[in-house]
């Protein structure tokens, strides 16, 4: 079962149902009946024991933690808690190493066997991993150090904790979420039109995303990436360019399809997406792209490493021996190189640590330490930075940045990423650089017709104007409330038809999978 799926939909339509009628002191058990049936419908039955293994250690040491504190009030309570806190963390991430992070591992272990000892090599062993490990690993490991530093209450019902470790839409693939966000599961809840009705338009524009333009931009990637030696030149930059479109369309439609599907429950869970795609810089880019992943990793993996003891010390040597600024960069860039190793190896392969970890740091880093020198360079020309020119030159520049960076996403590795970016660059046949490729039937050959040509079109410029109005208004719905009923309707209307009439279901009204739910 996907989230695009009619068995879904149907789920989620009864559960409603269920979850108003049911008195509200007990809706809470019927959205942890419907996240335990989901998972066993969408996932293997067996590795729900996963999640119950995080709930139950992070309930244990939480709650440990204050009947601990409440006893022993000395300065010597927060070195032993620590020594707890750490522990039940660190059997979290190693279970979360052991099914989705053993290739880092694997790759290590080999090379090192080859270069210094002759042991042999151990060959990748597939584990069945639970479904939206990654993520609730997050939500579990953020709400274990909000109880420890006392910026959360301890749940004392460990089927509660449960409910906030997987509730069911997005378990998939997010958002995380904090606990203190996402308290409003347990409460009481009164059936609300607004919230039915926004909900149901929030998932119809997730599906028409999802099935009526990222697959259908798929067909067109995947097209040119199963034969790159026939598609190079200008084909491997259509796909180059057209790849962030589906991973975007792909990526913040399933999240629209599951806040949409929250909302039916009046939860609100928080945004992962803001218009990425206007952003000026790659560091704006990822204020505004997968949002809750980039927010965990500055507030429990960069702020507790730039306030160490260590970091301030190192820091504090830098500066006396380079200077207030280049001290500062450095310490700064040690912190963010572990922010950034983070995000890459959280995603579960190596070819995440090229393509997010290291590419990214030092697309930042250099921005970091050119910033000086071009606020200098755009004094002395009297450059216009305000100018829609120039903002329209920094948009496209990050976006290009970012489809380098997701080669690696596409990519079954590194050497197949660079193979893509060298037929890019560097090797290609000449005749693959005519423009009029793409005015004779060629590009069909690929797949879709010029009906799905035209679809395309018309969806990106349907998430521009969408993303325009969001610029705006805060969301672009907020601009539609403001129209007449029978302007609204039209849209929903033409919408819904739309998306009924072209989406790309897949066999059985069963789209593909979403890219990100891998993780």
């Amino acid at each position: 079962m996907t989230i695009t799926s009619f068995s879904y939909f149907t789920m989620l339509l009864a559960g409603v149902i269920i979850y108003y009628i049911m008195p509200r002191a007990g809706q809470w058990i019927v959205l942890l009946t419907l996240s335990i049936l989901f998972y066993c419908v969408a996932a293997t039955p067996y590795t729900l024991l996963y999640l119950g293994i995080s709930t139950l250690t992070a309930w244990g040491v939480t709650n440990w933690l204050e009947q601990f504190r409440q006893k022993n009030k000395s300065a010597e309570t927060l070195g032993f808690c620590r020594i707890f806190v750490m522990a039940v963390i660190g059997i979290n991430i190693l279970l979360w190493f052991i099914l989705k992070g053993s290739q880092f591992f694997i790759i290590g272990y080999n090379l090192f066997g080859r270069l210094f000892t002759d042991i042999g090599t151990i060959e990748p062993v597939k584990l069945v991993a639970a479904l939206g490990m990654g993520y609730y690993t997050l939500q579990i490991i953020g709400y274990i150090l909000d109880c420890y530093w006392e910026t959360a209450r301890p749940q004392k019902n460990i089927l509660k904790l449960f409910l906030f470790t997987a509730f069911f839409p997005q378990l998939v693939t997010g958002p995380i979420s904090r606990y203190n966000q996402l308290n409003s599961l347990f409460e009481r809840h009164k059936f609300s039109y607004l919230n039915i009705t926004h909900g149901a338009q929030r998932i119809l524009w997730g599906v028409f995303k999802k099935l009526v333009l990222a697959e259908r931009v798929g067909i067109i990637v995947n097209g040119i990436w199963s034969d790159l030696a026939t598609y190079d030149g200008l084909y491997v930059w259509v796909a180059l360019l057209l790849y962030p479109i589906q991973m975007y369309s792909d990526f913040s439609g399933c999240m629209d399809i599951v806040i949409g599907s929250a909302e039916l429950f009046d939860i609100k869970l928080a945004e992962n997406f803001n218009n990425p795609f206007f952003s000026k810089s790659s560091q704006e880019f990822w204020q505004r792209w997968h949002i809750t992943l980039g927010t965990w990793a500055k507030d429990y993996v960069l702020f507790p490493i730039l306030k160490s003891k260590l970091i301030i010390s190192l820091g504090k040597k830098l500066k006396k021996k380079y200077g207030k600024k280049t001290g500062k960069f450095l310490s700064t860039a040690i912190g963010m190189f572990a922010l950034w190793m983070v995000m890459g190896v959280w995603h579960g392969a190596p070819k995440y640590v090229i393509g997010v970890s290291l590419w990214y740091w030092i697309i930042l880093m250099l921005g970091e330490f050119a910033a000086p020198f071009f606020s200098e360079f755009v004094v002395k020309l009297n450059f216009r930075i305000k100018s829609f020119s120039w903002e329209l030159f920094q948009m496209v520049r990050t976006y290009l940045i970012y489809a380098v960076g997701a080669v690696f996403f596409r990519a079954e590795g590194i050497k197949a990423a660079i193979a893509f970016l060298e037929s890019a660059f560097i090797s290609f046949k000449k005749e693959n650089w005519n423009p009029w490729i793409f005015f004779d039937e060629s590009i069909l050959n690929l797949g879709v017709t010029y009906l799905d040509l035209n679809i395309i079109i018309f969806s990106i410029a349907c998430l521009l104007l969408v993303g325009i109005l969001r610029e705006k208004y805060g969301y672009a719905r907020n601009w539609l409330d403001q129209q007449t009923i029978v302007f609204r309707w039209f849209i929903w209307m033409a919408l819904f038809s739309i998306t009924l009439i072209y989406g790309k279901y897949g066999d059985g009204y069963n789209a593909a999978e979403f890219i990100y739910q891998g993780f």
